[in-house]
């Protein structure tokens, strides 16, 4: 009897044994990815897919070093895959959402925060997530009721403030964004960005043609940053509009200086075509 026991012994050791690999290999395989050794890290979270197909935190980590790449199908195939391993895990389901976002796919992503919504509405940032989303689709209504459930879990989240101040004046409420811009301005006086709110209140007054105040604030962005490209040529616009010719050019010359054609957010515009024929 000794011997067959000895080999259910061996054989159990030896399962055991095997049902560990795809853990050294995971665990081997994060530690590569700290240290930024990214191949060697994806080599190792293949090992633990090898070892163990039903592995989902493997196929979660492959997950991240595609979207670190990049691969954007194949990281969602992976999370895709761990979620189908582990449903419950809604980290995996946030992390295929934002590579929904990531490749511009708003309404996928819009699918998966609401899957986590549903089962764990007080997920950090959860609604100012999907409310990005819906801003890039244009659902503006949406994202502002996303917006005010954010600001009902996090009151004092300035990025929810300020982007909820857009949408409102997005949707024409423009005596609530002003009322809004007054106690965003007030209650975070040190934001780095600051002046960017300064430029947005401006442009909402320069819309709804009350100039001299729109000047006001323009003048309040270039006094916080006085290298604010967008800022200036803003600022040429009132003036030009306010008749002050020689200031606009002065402000145009600088934006243009400051590379404002390079800016991210630059576009020409009629407004841009008429300070280019006054000032060139």
């Amino acid at each position: 009897m000794t011997k067959p026991i000895l080999s259910i012994l061996l054989l159990l050791i030896s399962l055991t044994a095997f049902s560990q690999k795809e853990l050294v290999f995971n665990k081997e395989g994060i530690e590569y990815a700290k240290n930024g050794r990214i191949q060697l890290a994806f080599d190792s979270f293949n090992n633990a897919i090898k070892a163990n197909p039903n592995f989902s935190n493997a196929y979660t980590n492959r997950g991240n070093i595609f979207r670190m790449q990049k691969k954007y199908d194949l990281a969602i195939k992976d999370y895709s895959k761990s979620i189908e391993l582990n449903p419950e895990n809604l980290g995996v389901v946030y992390s295929r959402a934002n590579t929904y976002s990531d490749k511009e796919d708003f309404k996928n992503a819009i699918k998966d925060y609401s899957i986590i919504i549903d089962q764990n509405p007080s997920f950090t940032d959860i609604y100012f997530d999907r409310a990005y989303a819906n801003i890039r689709l244009e659902n503006y209504n949406d994202a502002k009721n996303d917006l005010e459930s954010q600001l009902a879990l996090t009151p004092t989240d300035f990025k929810s403030l300020a982007n909820l101040i857009n949408i409102k004046t997005k949707l024409k409420l423009y005596d609530e964004a002003l009322v809004d811009y007054e106690k965003i301005l007030i209650a975070y006086p040190n934001q780095p960005n600051l002046h960017i709110l300064y430029s947005n209140r401006a442009n909402l007054y320069k819309d709804i043609n009350q100039l001299p105040k729109a000047l006001e604030s323009i003048n309040m962005a270039l006094t916080i940053n006085n290298e604010y490209d967008i800022g200036f040529l803003n600022s040429a616009d009132i003036n030009l509009k306010l008749g002050n010719k020689e200031q606009a050019c002065t402000d145009f010359k600088k934006a243009l200086s400051l590379g404002v054609q390079k800016n991210e957010h630059f576009k020409v515009d009629e407004d841009f075509r008429m300070l280019k024929k006054n000032c060139e």
